[in-house]
């Protein structure tokens, strides 16, 4: 090849990486995680993708050193349409008791308050030598939407919720020896939010609880940045252990908040003003195991840890400290187990399947209607195919059982929520991932 021709490879590659900005949704892991990165390690519920058992470089996002694996150019683009529904069963709120106990008129039954979603993402790897490795890839690893719409029963504690991350990663591994590669990588991340929610403007102004609803809608976004690190041990042939680490990213999304709903009259009590929140999205470790069977069959595990316990609260400061907001979340440290397999029919046919086990984030006591997540039970199915010495093909469907779930809020009047009322909510859950992944090679 020459160099000209390769220069131009070189730039179409990195390009189609850098315009697949992912279009993020509602979350489809614990907590506001994406984990839908790789469609071939979906078709394995991401069983042994921190060990590179995938197969192409899409399994870079889990563990930079799985670079390594990678021989010449690599190009690989995936998408994944996700039809999510969380339905209100039934809710019901009411003031607090010592503002009479009335009911909160409202919307009762909003429906779906998801969204269905496409998940692109990129990556890039060029080899410089045999030993080391250069990549880019474009991710949106981070996302939430929920909508309730304004007029539901519970708008007191939340209507929308939006946030939307986009991840650039320069990324480096290198082959130490024969047994270890290690890599690691910069990340580079976008974060924009939208939360919106209403005020009892009547219970606290008026003294007429329920006479006036006022909204709000704070906006913002932030650049920030993190790093990631990993190591992929093969021990023998055909057997790999691999480690990673993932960084926790500081954001400051600053942006306004603007109000809607008052009367003329009162127009100027609340004007638009400065606001900022801090968002912190969680770290991440994981250990994965590949091992082949023999020449068509092979096993895989991957374990993976996030420090949800991050995520204590979120603080809304406003220009005015008096319109400032606060809500408790004390979430949890979160566990992902998967188990899969994969069997080459042909040289050219690979089926894969895998099980996973999800453990939400939040227990019920500081669950809220923003983000209403509970366990997953993962169930997926895959299958590859090369179509050419160059291009292969491959194509996952997962289904995401979820139990039901609740959330169960009071308000007695103290603490931060104070005035929001009481909130019971269920909700009727499921999620579908059809993914499609291509892999380009030079």
């Amino acid at each position: 090849m020459s160099p000209t021709a390769l220069r131009t490879r070189l730039l179409t590659a990195v390009a189609a990486v850098a315009v697949t900005a992912p279009i993020a949704s509602t979350a489809f892991a614990a907590g506001f995680a994406l984990k839908e990165q790789s469609v071939s390690g979906m078709g394995a519920a991401y069983a042994g993708v921190t060990a590179g058992a995938n197969g192409d470089a899409s399994s870079m996002f889990y563990n930079p050193a799985t670079m390594g694996l990678v021989t010449g150019i690599e190009v690989v683009q995936t998408a994944t349409g996700v039809i999510v529904k969380s339905k209100v069963d039934s809710a019901s709120a009411t003031r607090a008791a010592r503002l009479g106990g009335t009911a909160i008129r409202g919307d009762a039954s909003p429906g779906d308050i998801a969204q269905d979603a496409l998940i692109p993402s990129g990556y890039f790897v060029y080899s410089v030598n045999n030993d080391l490795k250069l990549g880019l890839s474009a991710n949106g690893p981070w996302g939430l939407v929920t909508d309730y719409g304004d007029a539901w029963i519970g708008r007191y504690h939340g209507i929308r919720s939006d946030l939307r991350t986009y991840n650039f990663a320069p990324t480096v591994s290198y082959r130490i020896n024969p047994m270890i590669t290690v890599g690691g990588g910069v990340q580079i991340q976008y974060a924009k939010a939208k939360l919106s929610q209403a005020s009892d403007f009547g219970a606290s102004r008026l003294g007429r609880p329920g006479a006036l609803d006022v909204k709000s809608d704070v906006t913002g976004d932030d650049w920030g940045w993190g790093f990631t690190l990993g190591a992929l041990i093969e021990p023998v042939k055909g057997t790999r252990i691999g480690l990673a680490y993932r960084s926790p990213v500081n954001h400051t999304l600053t942006g306004n908040i603007s109000f809607t709903g008052l009367p003329a009259a009162l127009a100027g009590a609340l004007p638009g003003q400065g606001a900022k929140a801090d968002l912190t999205t969680p770290d991440v470790a994981s250990i994965g195991l590949y091992h082949e069977v023999n020449d068509r069959w092979a096993v895989m595990a991957d374990v993976q840890w996030t420090n949800w316990s991050r995520f204590r609260e979120l603080r809304v400061n406003i220009a005015n400290p008096a319109l400032s907001s606060l809500t408790e979340e004390h979430w949890n440290d979160t566990w992902y187990y998967s188990l899969g397999t994969s069997y080459k029919v042909t040289d050219k046919l690979t089926l894969r399947g895998g099980v996973a086990f999800d453990k939400g984030s939040v227990d019920i006591d500081y669950r809220t209607p923003r983000v209403p997540e509970q366990n997953r039970y993962w169930l997926s199915v895959g299958a590859g195919y090369q179509v050419t010495d160059s291009i292969r093909v491959d194509a996952a469907y997962s289904h995401v059982f979820v139990p039901g779930t609740s959330v169960a809020l009071t308000d007695d009047l103290t603490g931060a929520e104070a005035g929001r009322g009481n909130l019971n909510v269920k909700y009727k859950s499921s999620i579908d991932l059809v993914g499609l992944q291509a892999k380009f090679t030079f």
